[in-house]
């Protein structure tokens, strides 16, 4: 009887001890790819920054000649991100550049129809990454802003 009594207390010893594990195994199964994603599903945005740039003064409109930079936020796993400024004008585009998130955009660039014609435009500062799917090249757009330009 104590033979069977002793093979109960272990049997139960081992039962908690399995179940112990059991419960350690499951939280480091479920903890590792929350943290593995951590980043990964961070909201994505861009912001125009309030001034600098060639005679900017910091609360100033942008408008055509002067810079324009952004503040950005995006998933730990884009690679790469890019930051393109489209300013139209009547529905037409009239300047496009694109450049990394921390660089200065001088709306109008050297050379464009917007620096030609002159006059405000309306803008756009899209946030995007590109990526192969299927062995073709893709970009895909994270966040938007839009901001209006003097002429």
């Amino acid at each position: 009887m104590q033979l069977g009594s002793r093979f109960v207390v272990t049997n139960d010893r081992t039962l908690r001890t399995k179940a112990m594990l059991l419960g350690v195994a499951l939280t480091a199964a479920l903890a590792i790819p929350l943290t593995a994603s951590a980043g990964k599903n961070t909201a994505s945005w861009i912001v125009l920054n309030g001034g600098g740039g060639e005679g900017l003064a910091p609360a100033a409109q942008p408008a055509l000649g002067s810079t324009v930079t952004f503040s950005v936020g995006y998933p730990s796993n884009v690679n790469n991100p890019r930051v393109e400024v489209l300013c139209y004008q009547a529905g037409e585009l009239v300047f496009g550049m694109a450049g990394a998130p921390y660089e200065e955009f001088q709306l109008g660039g050297g050379g464009s129809i917007w620096k030609d014609r002159g006059g405000p435009a309306d803008c756009v500062a899209n946030l995007y990454f590109f990526s192969w799917k299927r062995n073709t090249p893709t970009s895909t757009t994270l966040a938007s802003t839009s901001f209006a330009a003097g002429g």
